[in-house]
């Protein structure tokens, strides 16, 4: 006999972790099917502000000093030697003045653990291996390696793997942006260590082709990488970047490497087809862009609280069959992808740089609207920045062309 849910959510990342929670805490019968066991590595540990109402609401708080607090951002012209400091609490916003940098491993441990304490079933180590949607008219069933399942609705927060995405073949690359990345994690230098957790911001620096990230961990380490336009990704290509660059020259002095340089290609994508009747994509798995502004795990977060509440009137109502259920937040979601995207066709483009990021003449409102576009509020009101987004000739649309 198959076990009949009423959501089954697939991936239990923090997409699929918030949904899980928030569905369980609202009374829905849910199921998280994780293919892999956690803790587990993953890149992508610098949050945003606005992730912090979404902690709010799933009952979870940064603990343990593998994570660090986030004041903000600096950026660095490698070209210029310029640099320009963003804090959180001088934005437009109302989200939080911090957020933090977090050990990934720890952290979507602790929230897909959250999910289970408020009532989702969760199985790890479990991979999807058949999703039959049934044209929208009937239950969904989902088959794995080890079960079969059935449920009213199925969300896909399957992250980068897009499992809907590939196979509908709705998956469609956007190449403006970086094409990889390479990546390592450093143990610093005590006194550097200590310097940079003053602060804990992030550290972006442009260089030529792309840009690299210097991300300040708890215990004295760092995240280190390299996304750029530029075939032939390798750790020499990462070394050469590094010691090219006085800034990370000066902040890797004294430190040593922990294990081999990573690479991920082909990142950014968006799915043409992010729902239909009876399931919907999260996260990852409706639309990725170029980390550059650490977007992926607040858009993911954020877009899986508000997709949650879309559900849970419709499941007690009997409506999560409607085509068009998702349509709204679908749109929404689109959006605010579109905020980050054009600003990152823009910095890829550079006409941003010389005129807005360190221009010592910059609109004190302009800057702060941008201050809150960094927090991830890309949805605010009232904000002259993202109206300035939305009529730029470099803005960039989702929609299919």
């Amino acid at each position: 006999m198959t076990d009949r849910y009423d959501v089954i959510v697939v991936g239990g990342g923090p997409s699929g972790s918030t949904a899980g929670n928030l569905l369980a805490k609202g009374g829905a019968r849910v199921l998280v099917i994780e293919r892999e066991v956690f803790p587990r590595f993953h890149i992508g540990e610098s949050l945003l502000p606005a992730n912090l109402r979404v902690f709010d609401r799933i009952g979870y708080h940064p603990e343990g000093d593998e994570h660090l607090r986030k004041s903000g951002a600096v950026f660095h012209d490698e070209s210029t030697g310029r640099e320009a400091t963003y804090l959180f609490a001088e934005s437009l916003s109302k989200v939080a003045d911090h957020a933090y940098q977090v050990e990934r491993s720890t952290f979507d441990l602790a929230l897909l653990e959250a999910a289970a304490a408020s009532g989702a079933e969760v199985h790890q180590g479990e991979r999807v291996t058949a999703i039959d949607l049934n044209g929208g008219t009937r239950d969904p069933r989902i088959e794995t390696d080890k079960g079969a399942y059935s449920a009213r609705y199925v969300f896909d927060a399957s992250g980068l793997d897009a499992f809907m995405a590939y196979g509908e073949r709705t998956r469609r690359r956007l190449d403006i942006f970086g094409l990889g990345s390479i990546y390592r994690h450093y143990e610093l230098a005590p006194a550097i260590a200590d310097e940079l957790a003053v602060e804990g911001n992030i550290r972006l620096l442009f260089v030529e082709g792309g840009w690299m990230w210097a991300i300040p961990l708890g215990r004295g380490r760092l995240s280190v990488g390299l996304t750029t336009r530029r075939k032939g990704l390798d750790a020499a290509r990462l070394e050469a970047e590094l010691a090219r660059s006085e800034v990370m020259s000066r902040i890797l002095a004294g430190g040593r490497p922990e294990g081999p340089a990573k690479t991920m290609a082909s990142f950014s994508f968006v799915n043409d087809r992010p729902y239909g009747p009876r399931w919907s994509c999260l996260g990852d798995a409706a639309c990725f862009l170029d980390p550059m502004f650490s977007s992926g795990v607040n858009l993911g977060m954020v877009g899986a609280a508000h997709a949650s509440d879309v559900l849970l009137p419709a499941l007690e109502s009997g409506d999560e069959g409607a085509a068009e259920l998702m349509g709204g937040h679908a749109q929404w979601m689109k959006e605010g992808c579109e905020v980050f995207a054009t600003l990152l066709n823009a910095i890829y483009q550079r006409r941003l740089l010389p005129d807005l990021f360190f221009t010592r003449d910059q609109d004190p409102l302009l800057r702060r609207g941008m201050t809150s576009v960094l927090a991830g509020d890309v949805w605010g009101e009232d904000n002259p920045f993202t109206e300035m987004v939305q009529r730029s000739r470099l803005r960039v649309r989702l929609d299919p062309s």
